[in-house]
């Protein structure tokens, strides 16, 4: 899948600090080309968890009534140091990729691309698919992995049962089975289904850290200490009370646990669990290329573009063959050099970095030099179009912001995530944000598209806004 943002983030991910226990990682919606197309829940990278081991990024989507919305048609797009793994719940999707390979994605079955130094492909639903509904997901790739050659693998897992659940485990080695395509650093993934009130304890490597992503139900997700042993092991509930997860979210479990616990709720639930060693490397993400450095990327968007021009006689890339359409061309490159994004517990005055300017990490920014204390609890609201949010401020101290995208130059903004930092919390500052940034928006003559939970919520309580507000397709 690609990043169809005409303006992408850019980011630099590291492995985030562990936290003292489970934490709780919500998605935000993106849009892949357009409110009417489909609507992705991203729930990596984000703010505190850039990857989970290799796993760098999760777009989780469906059930998408695509005979109605015109589903998934990505033409072809470039990535590097990276491979992709696509994991469909229902439908089908066409593949076709640089190195060859035309296969078709189809519930079960993993098919995982490696980019290495370059590769492209293409992803479309077919025409027969009336629902599609699934998870795409980036794993970075090593040092020692990432200039080599691009590479298909196909692979259909064997469904394992017990007690009230089914398992497929789809790479690396859980409950006994073990996936034959091949991984760079140690990672496992897997689906498992839990009928109503059943759990399972999944024994894991306590020196690797592990996600638990919702699909459907709810679950509670606990991590411990083997009790006994291997298979049936139990959870310690003396190391960690049980934490409520609903569709959707995602648990992040640190390095420590030997033991994970999911037990569904009433409803039963489907989840994905993946893992692996935490990865020791920082990586630059930027569209669909991961790297190291920003003159990295900027080599590999200039090669893709050179690709897609006909004029690359060394071409790292390629084009899959029997394409129906013309390749996605790379965004623009934000007008500053990609730098380090903090993660919390980073050395004090780290930069973090969001498209195309910087602001200090408030988690770590020094505090404002003032003159009084009242000035210094001064709170603004501050549009900043550069970075495509409007920003709040407490003392002159970045204390949160809510990010949008321009659309139909700029007439149509979508509203996609909003976030104050903990330590202002109990201000009410998000709903003064809101509030403030939708007013300009509207005295503008612009037109507010609620794809953030938050922005959407503040807009159901104020129905004055109606005539500014495109609420998206359900």
């Amino acid at each position: 899948m690609s990043d169809q943002d005409p303006e992408p983030l850019d980011r630099v991910c590291t492995a985030g600090p562990a936290p003292a226990g489970i934490e709780v990682l919500e998605p935000r919606a993106v849009p892949l080309g357009g409110v009417r197309a489909m609507t992705v829940r991203r729930t990596l990278p984000q703010r505190q968890r850039s990857l989970i081991g290799a796993w760098c990024f999760l777009d989780h989507y469906g059930p998408d009534a695509v005979d109605a919305t015109g589903g998934m048609n990505v033409p072809a797009h470039p990535h590097t140091g990276l491979q992709t793994a696509s994991w469909l719940f229902t439908g089908e999707i066409e593949h076709r990729d640089s190195s060859g390979a035309h296969a078709m994605v189809r519930p079960g079955e993993l098919n995982l691309m490696t980019a290495g130094s370059g590769i492209s492909h293409s992803e479309r639903s077919t025409p027969d698919t009336s629902v599609l509904h699934g998870a795409q997901l980036w794993i970075a790739l090593p040092e020692a992995a990432r200039h080599g050659a691009r590479r298909f693998d196909h692979y259909a897992p064997p469904v394992r049962t017990g007690e009230g659940w089914r398992a497929s485990v789809f790479l690396g080695s859980l409950l006994g089975e073990t996936s034959p395509v091949p991984t760079h650093t140690p990672l496992i993934g897997a689906e498992i289904t839990l009928d109503a009130g059943a759990s399972i304890d999944l024994p894991v490597d306590p020196a690797h850290e592990h996600g638990v992503l919702v699909d459907q139900g709810s679950v509670r997700f606990a991590r411990g200490a083997a009790d006994g042993g291997t298979d049936g092991a139990a959870v310690d509930r003396a190391s960690d009370p049980e934490h409520p997860l609903e569709a959707h979210e995602l648990g992040f479990s640190p390095v420590g646990a030997a033991v994970l616990r999911v037990r569904a709720g009433d409803s039963g639930a489907r989840i994905l669990v993946i893992g692996g060693e935490p990865f020791p490397e920082r990586i630059v993400m930027w569209w669909n290329f991961v790297g190291r450095t920003h003159e990295e990327v900027e080599r590999a968007r200039a090669d893709w573009q050179r690709t897609i021009e006909g004029a690359a006689p060394d071409d790292p890339f390629g084009l899959p063959d029997g394409e129906p359409e013309p390749p996605l061309p790379a965004p623009v490159l934000p007008l500053t050099r990609l730098v380090p994004r903090a993660q919390p517990g980073a050395p004090a005055g780290s930069i973090v970095s969001k498209g195309a300017a910087m602001v200090q990490d408030p988690n770590t920014a020094p505090e404002p030099q003032r003159a009084d204390a009242e000035a210094s609890a001064e709170v603004r609201v501050v549009h900043q179009p550069e970075q495509r949010r409007y920003a709040i401020t407490v003392g002159g101290e970045l204390a949160g912001f809510t990010e949008y995208l321009p659309r139909d130059a700029g007439q149509r903004l979508l509203f996609v995530h909003t976030e104050t930092f903990p330590q202002f919390a109990g201000q009410g500052l998000a709903s003064r944000l809101v509030s403030e940034a939708l007013a300009e928006v509207r005295a503008a003559g612009k037109r507010i598209v609620p794809l953030c939970p938050y922005v959407a919520a503040w807009l159901r309580k104020h129905p004055e806004y109606d005539d500014s507000v495109d609420w998206p397709a359900e």
